[in-house]
């Protein structure tokens, strides 16, 4: 085999793999546009979140949680430092439900913490619901058992 074969297979997985990326951007074109145009829940929000489990009474934070086309959820949150990545599915009479994992950083150690979520889409273009949630050490053993709290989210949109 020689130096050119080499480059040329080398050019060739650089270009399959460029055109690739190219179809799959082309292919979320219209869920982004289905996003955007959704009278549902998919969406970007910007929520409320009291963790009503807070030793010292309830603690309200802001955070961003974003329901996309597919059950992929995406949840973020001023009181913690990294994303809850998950899944999320419609139920009747404008609900939704979905479970989420989220990292911990503290000075014991990781934690992931599994959050699930109940909620409902008002015709005001809100969100509302619980959750509850429990927090792991890597290993899996519970570190803190029965979170729970309340949430309520406007739509964050694009202008």
């Amino acid at each position: 085999m020689s130096v050119n074969d080499k480059l040329n297979r080398r050019q060739l997985l650089i270009g399959a793999s460029a055109g690739a990326l190219g179809i799959g951007a082309a292919a979320l074109s219209p869920m982004t546009a289905l996003a955007a145009d959704s009278a549902g829940v998919v969406g970007t929000w910007d929520v409320q979140i009291t963790d009503l489990s807070t030793p010292g009474g309830p603690a309200t934070f802001e955070g961003v949680t974003t329901f996309a086309p597919g059950g992929v959820v995406v949840s973020m949150d001023s009181n913690g430092p990294s994303t809850g990545i998950g899944s999320w599915a419609k139920k009747p009479g404008h609900a939704f439900v979905g479970r989420f994992i989220q990292f911990g950083f503290d000075p014991q150690g990781t934690s992931k913490v599994v959050v699930s979520v109940s909620g409902k889409m008002s015709e005001e273009d809100s969100i509302a619901g619980t959750f509850t949630y429990k927090v792991y050490d890597l290993k899996g053993h519970v570190i803190f058992g029965d979170g729970n709290g309340t949430f309520t989210g406007k739509r964050f949109s694009a202008a």
